[in-house]
């Protein structure tokens, strides 16, 4: 079977590369996805496929997506980019780190280049978290966003604790 090509810009930082996703990451982001660690309530292989999928079509759709997060020695390590899927009011940015990855500034770093990345291209950018993620509101927090309590949430988070960190953009 031949890819089809679309264009997925690769993004540099000092560690780390952002580049278009092989159908070779799914492993690793299928076992992250499957693990205690995601937050993915009754994640299925089936339904971590179709998020691989939906994370990444969004180039298709919006021109905007995610990329593997990948150091410069080849390792995919994890994932970032923006997402705006039907039932999320605004683009959401988001990342995730491997099992392993944590704790070196990794998840900062690459969320860094995709915010710099969409300044320009979008009128609203944020990031939703699960309010028992410390790591994650912590890396919200070193990119300079701002909790908004008043933000609406996603749809599919409607009862569940999750906290809404603004970017940039009216609500």
């Amino acid at each position: 079977m031949t890819a089809a090509t679309l264009h997925i810009p690769t993004l540099e930082t000092g560690r780390l590369r952002l580049r278009a996703p092989t159908r070779a990451d799914f492993e690793a982001y299928e076992a992250f996805m499957l693990s205690p660690r995601s937050h993915l309530a009754d994640a299925t292989p089936r339904k971590v496929w179709h998020l691989f999928a939906t994370e990444f079509f969004g180039w298709c759709l919006e021109g905007a997506g995610h990329w593997i997060i990948e150091r410069k020695d080849g390792t995919a390590i994890g994932v970032t980019g923006i997402s705006h899927p039907s039932y999320y009011p605004e683009p959401e940015m988001g990342w995730a780190l491997y099992d392993g990855y944590e704790g070196h500034g990794y998840a900062t770093e690459a969320a860094r280049a995709a915010r710099d990345w969409a300044r320009d291209r979008l009128a609203s950018l944020v990031s939703y978290t699960h309010s028992s993620n410390a790591r994650s509101v912590a890396v919200a927090e070193r990119l300079g966003a701002r909790r908004d309590d008043d933000a609406a949430r996603p749809d599919a988070a409607a009862g569940e604790p999750v906290l809404v960190y603004r970017h940039w953009g009216p609500a």
